[in-house]
């Protein structure tokens, strides 16, 4: 009746008539709409009588910047003489401004007409603000023709031109444009002439930092800086010139000054150089961190932040001036010697003598001047020392920073900074603390530590941060400690800071088998007392869920696995709590030839290969996808070949991911098949269509390695999937028209079948987008994999290009006859290279009946850790929240609460290992009982299916872990 009704009124309003002579045609010209394109703001520019009125004008353009292709010339010209007739410099400014955004963001612009342009206005300019804006827009718009070499060449002379004006700014603006658009070709293309350009150069730039302004001198050095980025060689010649601005008045010269020797002490390291004294020589390099040592006792923060910061990444350096970085007073070898006949050739010059037992025995002190007692520069002397111990966090933390990088290419350096970095756990604040705990994990290799230094160490385990705690168990499992007692020390405060802080019970297990593994030879002796081994008493058995006594047993497990003098001491007891700890532990203790049993399931174990289970695989689906065998025997197949591969990704873990792949992808297969034959009028279940949209989505999203191949299969497999929820959807939308019953007792009904209806066809529309959308990513994707499409597929393909705008009821009969007749899909062949991302929640345990009580309405946390393997993406997981009444939110955690899993956090495939440690919102109303709030790790993926508006479907990567809750109700009054 509907569409009866809307035929008619268009049949009514599309009728002419036609009374009298015809009329005469008029041409209308439709005027530009004000504010549709910036050129109409442009046209009146003329009719302004202020130069505020052009501002508002011009700011007004900027902020529409839409110009027609065909306008923008005629815009340009129409600035340009609005520029040579405007007063005031502000507008002036604007104006080349503009200049510079057109021809950046307007795709008709000529650049090279714009810069022509630009250079003709500012070529009889007074302003200096004019002027110096003329240079950027010069400077944005030739770097976008940076090719054009010529025009580069012309740039560079236009600020050559300009540099002799009085501005600051305007200097500034033309050694930036210098130094960013001056042409810089290849080594081996370089004439003659263009390296001689190219000094002439260096030598303008180099001359500007004599300038009077300290902002002109920070940008000739910054533009020296530039060129050097850019490939242009700077000469040595420059070293002293640059060491003149280190002790300018200002930081900002000062700061790019020190860069500017940074690079050229390690671009020249072995020049020589000869010192204020005229006989000593130093090389380049020396001198460089010297005077860069000097910087770290700057006035400025900034300067000691990058002096420290230069320091760490110098290179080449002498260690004698490495070492008195470390000591404050100058040490005696530093001083200029001579050979004994030197000493007594000047003895005799001087005319000096003595009784003749020694040289110069009795000459008076008077006769030492000052000057002829020669010392190296002594800016190096404690430098880092200074800068550890600076008042600022930024300082001192460059400062750890620079000495580890030191520290790990030099063994001296790094045992004699040792103290330096083991103090800084001491600091007030937590990031110093962090980062002397991660640089001296870094040096490990080169340290070994002491007593002393371990008081100290041990002392930071009673940290209240975790972070610094679970830092010094890294530390500890990596470092080499000195001797037996120091080992003992170790163990001991290991071992008492696990019963003050439990929650580290992971980290410490995983300090506890690095330390084992590194320190065979000393736990030998401390064997007998960590396991309570008695020689001729038979001592209680320790409680293996202790986890005290699991810390020390993992230690001594793997420290007998380099000592095998050691497994002669294990008692029965022990032998059995390794066989238990191997099956629940295994990445914690290593195999020992210990047990029957367990030797046996090791070399079962070793014996089983890739190509073992590679035939396994083959003989699983040999005979899935025959063609010939009916489709009862290949799904009783499938239901077959899903159980073995269930039961060998819980016995293989290498090839856990391609097996839940493969049972996944049957299962989806079987299920699809039901769904279709489910109902006898061939409408497939909701729930089960649902279901099976999660498997297509895990499919997608929750597996890693899958080649271009396997996944086509799977996107095939999920349009069938969109295919048949279209088709569910449309018969709801058929079945949803309300009853035309007479009667006022079926009005309500008759208004909730309408609203029923309405949403129904709402879905029907969503999911016939989702089929199209599905299928155009589809097409993409074969085509880039070049696979060919199912005959399913091809069908589906036809289907939609044959109307641009397919209604939902008639895409959905064509399609599902094509889908009930299709054959079964094509099973992929297995790749033993596929990963599977899952989530292990570790707290709150899952056998914890603590019951959480807190006021209705309000909100209490719990402590969530999980450690999530082979994320793609780690910003997609969240974690969701299910209440009892079936109420669910999803939360998305901090990104600092994503921390890198400690022993492995990049896998080969590109995924990451991620650590979750956040607190979960709980609130709810007020419970009769306790009940349980279901907590899992989840992963959002894009999903076709939903609108913009809905939240993106999640997939489950761990099993859910319930916490008892019971919301009481509020107290009211006293």
């Amino acid at each position: 009746m509907a569409a009866l009704l809307k035929k008619r009124a268009l049949a009514e309003y599309n009728k002419s008539f036609q009374d009298g002579p015809p009329s005469k045609k008029l041409h209308l010209a439709k005027k530009p709409l004000i504010g549709s394109s910036a050129a109409a703001f442009v046209g009146l520019l003329e009719k302004c009588k202020s130069s505020d009125e052009a501002l508002q004008l011009l700011l007004r353009i900027s902020d529409c910047l839409q110009f027609q292709e065909s306008d923008v010339e005629e815009a340009i010209k129409k600035l340009s003489e609005h520029f040579q007739s405007e007063e005031e410099s502000v507008v002036r400014v604007k104006i080349l401004w503009l200049f510079c955004d057109i021809g950046l963001e307007c795709p008709g612009a000529n650049l090279n007409n714009l810069i022509d342009e630009t250079i003709h206005l500012i070529k009889n300019e007074t302003s200096h603000k004019v002027i110096a804006q003329g240079i950027a827009t010069l400077l944005k718009l030739g770097a976008k023709l940076s090719d054009d070499k010529i025009l580069m060449t012309r740039l560079v002379g236009v600020a050559k031109d300009n540099l002799k004006d009085t501005s600051h700014q305007v200097k500034c603006r033309c050694l930036q444009l210098i130094s960013e658009l001056y042409p810089i070709y290849p080594e081996s293309d370089r004439t003659m002439e263009m390296v001689a350009e190219s000094d002439a150069i260096v030598k303008l730039l180099g001359d500007y930092s004599y300038a009077e302004d300290a902002r002109v001198r920070c940008e000739a050095f910054q533009s020296l800086l530039t060129l050097h980025e850019r490939g242009q060689t700077l000469s040595a010649n420059l070293y002293d010139q640059v060491c003149t601005a280190l002790s300018d008045d200002y930081e900002i010269v000062r700061e790019v000054a020190l860069k500017l020797v940074w690079v050229l002490g390690n671009k020249y390291p072995e020049n020589t150089i000869v010192l204020k004294d005229g006989e000593t020589t130093m090389r380049l390099v020396d001198d460089a961190f010297v005077r860069i040592c000097s910087a770290v006792n700057d006035l400025c923060m900034q300067v000691r932040a990058l002096a420290c910061t230069l320091l760490g990444t110098t290179r080449g350096v002498s260690d004698r001036f490495l070492l008195q970085t470390l000591d404050k007073q100058l040490m005696s070898n530093m001083k200029k010697k001579r050979t004994a006949h030197e000493r007594g050739a000047e003895l005799v010059r001087s005319g000096a003598w003595a009784s003749g037992r020694r040289w110069a025995d009795d000459a008076p002190g008077a006769l030492v001047s000052s000057h002829r007692v020669q010392l190296l520069p002594g800016g190096a002397a404690g430098a880092f020392v200074h800068g550890l111990e600076d008042e600022l966090m930024e300082v001192r933390t460059a400062a750890v920073d620079a000495v580890c990088q030191l520290s790990m290419e030099n063994t001296i350096f790094a045992t004699t900074s040792l103290d330096f970095l083991v103090d800084m756990f001491n600091d007030e604040i937590e990031d110093v603390r962090l980062r002397a705990i991660d640089s001296l994990t870094k040096i490990s290799h080169h340290i070994v530590l002491r007593e002393d230094q371990l008081e100290i160490i041990l002392g930071a385990l009673e940290d209240y941060s975790m972070d610094v705690r679970e830092g010094l168990h890294r530390m500890l499992g990596s470092c080499t400690v000195a001797s037996k007692t120091c080992l003992e020390m170790c163990i001991d405060k290991i071992l008492e800071n696990l019963k003050r802080y439990p929650q580290d019970k992971r980290s410490t297990f995983r300090c506890a088998q690095r330390l084992g593994s590194s320190h065979a030879t000393l736990v030998l002796p401390l064997a007998p007392r960590l396991l309570s081994v008695h020689p001729f008493f038979d001592m209680p058995e320790p409680d293996v869920e202790d986890p005290a006594y699991m810390c020390v047993l993992i230690l001594t497990l793997n420290a007998a696995q380099h000592c095998t003098t050691m497994l002669p001491l294990f008692e029965e007891h022990t032998i059995k709590h390794y066989t238990y700890l191997r099956d629940t532990m295994p990445h914690l203790v290593p195999h020992l030839p210990i047990g029957e049993a367990q030797l046996g399931a090791e070399k079962i174990e070793a014996a089983m290969d890739d190509s073992a289970v590679r035939r396994f695989f083959e003989s699983v689906l040999q005979h899935i996808d025959n063609v010939t065998l009916s489709t009862n025997v290949r799904l009783k197949m499938l239901r077959s070949a899903e159980e073995q591969l269930n039961k060998l990704s819980e016995m293989e873990p290498q090839v856990a991911g391609a097996a839940q792949f493969t049972a996944l992808f049957a299962r989806c297969v079987r299920a699809l098949h039901a769904a279709l034959h489910a109902a006898p009028l061939g409408a497939p279940p909701p729930l089960a269509l649902q279901h099976l949209h999660m498997d297509c989505l895990r499919l997608q999203h929750q597996f890693s390695g899958v080649t271009e191949q396997e996944n086509a299969c799977v996107w095939q497999l999920a349009l069938r999937v969109c295919a048949a929820r279209l088709y569910a959807a449309t018969v709801g939308a058929n079945n949803g028209t309300p009853p035309t019953t007479p009667g006022a007792a079926t009005s309500a009904a008759g208004v909730t079948g309408a609203a029923s209806a309405t949403g129904a066809t709402a879905a029907a529309l969503s999911a016939a987008a989702a089929l199209t959308h599905h299928a155009e990513l589809l097409d993409r994707m074969l085509a880039s994999a070049g696979v060919e499409p199912d005959p399913f597929t091809i069908a589906v393909f036809q289907q939609l290009s044959m109307s641009a705008d397919n209604k939902p009821a008639a895409l959905a009969r064509a399609l599902m006859p094509l889908l009930q007749a299709a054959p079964l899909p094509v099973i992929p062949k297995p790749s033993l290279k596929i990963r599977m991302c899952t989530a292990t929640i570790i707290e709150p345990a899952s056998d914890n009946d603590t019951v959480l009580r807190f006021s209705a309405g309000l909100v209490t946390s719990v402590a969530l850790e999980a450690e999530v393997v082979r994320v793609r993406q780690p910003g997609a997981l969240r974690v969701r929240v299910a209440y009892p009444d079936r109420r669910h939110h999803a939360l998305a955690p901090p990104r600092d609460h994503l921390r890198p899993l400690d022993h492995l956090d990049h896998n080969e495939d590109g995924t990451q290992n991620v650590r979750l440690l956040t607190k979960v919102l709980i609130s709810h109303g007020v419970w009769t009982d306790p009940c349980g709030v279901d907590i899992t790790v989840c992963l959002a993926v894009d999903d076709a299916v939903g609108s913009a508006r809905d939240a993106a479907p999640l997939v489950e990567l761990s099993r859910p872990v319930r916490v008892t809750v019971a919301p009481k109700p509020i107290k009211r009054g006293i």
